[in-house]
Order: C-alpha cells, then sequence, then structure tokens
C-alpha cells in the first residue's frame, strides 16, 4: 500500500536527497513510501513536525495493524 501523504510530503525532492535528510539510505525511504517498512518512532515524530501530518496519518496502515506494530 503506498503512503501518499508521505510521498506528496516528498514532492520535488528525490528518494535519496529525503533519506539524506532523515539519515537513512534512498531504498528505506521507498520502503517507506511503498508501506514495506517504518520508519523508528523518531524519524516518524520528525516527519510529523516537519509535514505538519499526524503521524498516525502519514503512517496509516501500520497504526491500523498491530501485526505491524507488534510483530511476532
Amino acid at each position: 500500500m503506498k503512503r501518499q501523504k508521505l510521498i506528496d510530503f516528498r514532492g520535488e525532492n528525490s528518494q535519496a536527497a529525503m533519506g539524506e535528510r532523515y539519515g537513512v539510505s534512498q531504498q528505506a525511504w521507498a520502503n517507506w513510501e511503498n508501506g514495506i517498512g517504518l520508519p523508528t518512532v523518531d524519524k516518524m515524530k520528525r516527519l510529523e513536525d516537519d509535514s505538519g501530518i499526524p503521524m498516525e496519518e502519514i503512517f496509516f496502515d501500520a497504526f491500523n495493524n498491530k501485526k505491524l506494530l507488534n510483530p511476532a
């Protein structure tokens, strides 16, 4: 599931540029956008602060899927 709010926040910036800005690889950023991975809570909070969008909206799928938040 694509995380459109994260993609919209990135705007014209490349995934590599956003990864560098948040201290992760381009692949990690791409995984976040594609719903494959999640940033740390600290990075989620920073994304929330920088974008003005609540992390629960940016990562809606994760916050509504207990298996993603609490892997066995």
